[in-house]
């Protein structure tokens, strides 16, 4: 409720932009969140299928002429079929060498875009997509599209908790600790995982065609590998396995883009240092480490107290 109260303090403006941007962020961190932290699979890959699903909805509207929604649905079929094509080959693998097979996923889709500039418009980008419409209703505004991509994200993350408590939950967080273990059980691990990378890389996705619709334009760098620098980051503000995290590094990381605009020479060095020392000193999150720092000091107290 609280959300959905912020337009009338915010006020259609600055602020408002910023809350939908946060909104785009943290639906591509929630999906990778559920991968990562309870699936174990470490990706690079959610920024490819980000811009998968933006630049897949952008040129059937812009190109062929379809309406957006129509073009958002084919977008999700699109990235899901592609992740389901990727997933099972790169899910026999783990750890660093996952993480190098999905970075090398972006680095070519990346490639692509820029490569096919007669479809994607290349380093030039793709303008001019029409804006999400219901009938007359034309999604134009921060205003109507906070109260279209909020409660989306509010109902993703609700999804996605429910998730993890139910019994593919379970076997998600079971297979992070040990694979063996869950095929002892008669489960099909690689069957539950690539189900778990193909819906995070369809939440990535459906950010994806929101952002290109109502943005109008859509450039390589949505794809990049920067980009997926840019989701681990917000990550490892708000934790890797903690999905209300996502929402708090998605903040952090928006409002700290916004504020570093006059550091822009160095904000992805300032970022690299950040990441290097959050894995050291929090390799679970910020968020995670504070709390347990917190609980540490409570502890200390009481025991001094006793």
């Amino acid at each position: 409720m609280a959300l959905l109260a912020l337009p009338f303090i915010l006020g259609d403006g600055y602020y408002l932009s910023v809350m939908n941007f946060i909104a785009f962020y943290a639906i591509v961190a929630i999906g990778l969140c559920l991968l990562t932290g309870y699936g174990g699979q470490l990706s690079m890959s959610h920024a490819a299928f980000f811009g998968i699903g933006a630049y897949t909805s952008a040129i059937l509207s812009t190109r062929f002429g379809l309406n957006p929604l129509i073009s958002i649905f084919i977008a999700q079929i699109v990235s899901a079929t592609a992740a389901l094509s990727i997933g099972s080959v790169v899910l026999r693998l783990k750890g660093h060498y996952l993480a190098i097979a999905t970075l090398s996923f972006t680095i070519i889709v990346e490639i692509l875009i820029i490569e096919t500039a007669w479809l994607t418009g290349g380093l030039q980008g793709l303008s001019l997509i029409p804006y999400i419409s219901f009938g007359d209703f034309i999604i134009d505004s921060d205003w109507r599209l906070y109260f279209i991509v909020w409660p989306i994200t509010m109902l993703i993350m609700l999804f996605s908790l429910n998730l993890v408590d139910s019994r593919m939950g379970r076997i998600f967080r079971a297979t992070k600790e040990s694979e063996d273990i869950v095929r002892l059980f008669g489960a099909n691990v690689k069957i539950y995982k690539i189900k778990l990378f193909v819906l995070s890389s369809v939440f990535a996705s459906l950010s994806g065609s929101f952002y290109a619709h109502f943005v109008n334009f859509i450039s390589p760098t949505a794809g990049s590998l920067m980009f997926a620098i840019d989701i681990i980051m917000v990550l490892a503000f708000g934790g890797f396995t903690i999905l209300w995290g996502a929402l708090l590094g998605a903040a952090s990381l928006t409002f700290l883009n916004e504020y570093l605009t006059v550091f822009a020479d160095f904000k992805r060095t300032i970022y690299g240092l950040s990441l290097i020392l959050i894995m050291l000193f929090c390799p679970n999150g910020l968020l995670e480490g504070l709390k347990d720092s917190l609980s540490r000091l409570i502890s200390v107290k009481n025991a001094g107290g006793d």
